[in-house]
């Protein structure tokens, strides 16, 4: 495989961020990597990059320059990935604009905001922004300590779109030499609905509430916390999902069958067509702890940034949700925290009073001039 003269900027240094920057070094691509964080990058400096363990194995990915400064990070890069939370989208997009050069391109991993960065771009003085994204983060990755990540695996399918969609193919022969695994779907708003931690990550948190603030989170949120009962919010959440989907025009597959897809799952799980199943038959989920409060990115990200634009497209689509809306004032109440009010809303995107037909021109050809 040939490797891009340009380095790679990875944004964020959290669990997918390090994965990244671990993973492409050791395949010889040359890695920056930058977070707002100088706590966070301190003993990636002391260390003087990234260890892994899990299936790439175990060893150093050397990273030559870990830093704070987006500028240094960016200058010259060819590929600028973001790794971090889909919260930080709008004001990382922000501080990168000054940064950002025509050539570059910018690849949300993952992405699943829509016209949230476009947006945000657009507002800092880049006219016509192009965007690429994936549909999840490349890994299932935690970190092990400040300065390792163990990567339980890395994803075979990746669904990746680009805004605006005519720039698809640029887009994909520029990250296909990183992740072959890509697969391109029509636009963004397919990524969108690929969002699949939207629809577990809150019912299995806000279910165990009592669990979660009793024991800290000392228990397997996955293998233990979805229960067949919790499981069953999950497939009622998954058929809501893929009803607004279908209304805005996109066929998007059913969560069990996109969990196998990426490796995450067996064929025999996915067969029950059961979200428990696939769960509880997923080795590379197994490992993973609860959170070890309601204060936590399965709520703080997951609802606002995640059921909140579903429920908001259910609506722009005129169909229900009562599942999505009832969780989302749940969590709501429980954490104090007014997520509809800050979540990403049509509003937020700037498509308030948007028709159906307008949206598709607009993810399509991007923003006029």
């Amino acid at each position: 495989m040939s490797r891009p003269v340009a380095p790679v900027a990875v944004l964020g240094a959290g669990n997918g961020g390090c994965a990244a920057a671990a993973d492409l070094g050791r395949r010889g691509f040359e890695v920056r990597l930058w977070s707002r964080s100088p706590a966070r990058l301190a003993p990636l400096r002391e260390r003087g990059g990234v260890g892994y363990t899990g299936v790439l194995g175990e060893g150093f990915t050397p990273i030559g320059l870990v830093t704070d400064d987006l500028g240094a990070a960016v200058a010259g890069a060819g590929l600028v990935l973001l790794t971090v939370p889909t919260s930080a989208h709008e004001p990382v997009a922000g501080l990168l604009a000054p940064h950002l050069r025509p050539h570059q391109l910018l690849v949300a991993m993952p992405g699943h905001t829509l016209t949230l960065i476009p947006a945000a771009l657009r507002r800092h003085g880049i006219g016509r922004p192009v965007l690429a994204e994936t549909g999840t983060l490349p890994y299932i990755c935690r970190m092990a300590d400040p300065a390792t990540v163990r990567i339980t695996v890395a994803s075979r399918h990746l669904a990746f779109a680009a805004f605006p969609a005519r720039e698809a193919e640029r887009a994909r022969a520029a990250v296909a030499p990183l992740y072959p695994a890509i697969a391109p779907v029509a636009t963004v708003l397919d990524t969108l609905f690929l969002y699949a931690n939207a629809i577990h990550h809150p019912p299995a948190t806000l279910l165990n509430a009592g669990r979660i603030e009793a024991t800290g989170g000392d228990y397997s949120h996955y293998h233990d916390g979805i229960s067949p009962a919790v499981g069953r919010l999950i497939d009622r959440l998954d058929e809501e999902r893929r009803a607004v989907a279908a209304g805005l025009g996109v066929d998007t597959p059913r969560f069990v069958d996109h969990f196998f897809r990426m490796g995450y799952t067996t064929a025999a799980a996915r067969d029950t067509g059961l979200a428990y199943e696939a769960f509880h038959r997923s080795e590379p989920d197994r490992w993973i702890a609860a959170p070890p409060s309601l204060a936590h990115r399965f709520l703080d990200e997951d609802v606002p940034f995640g059921l909140v634009p579903l429920a908001e497209l259910g609506r722009f689509a005129g169909v229900p949700t009562p599942g999505m809306d009832a969780l989302v004032h749940l969590a709501t109440v429980a954490t104090g925290r007014p997520y509809r009010r800050d979540g990403l809303t049509l509003g937020r995107l700037g498509l308030a009073g948007t028709e159906p037909g307008a949206l598709a021109r607009l993810l399509a050809d991007g923003f006029p001039d």
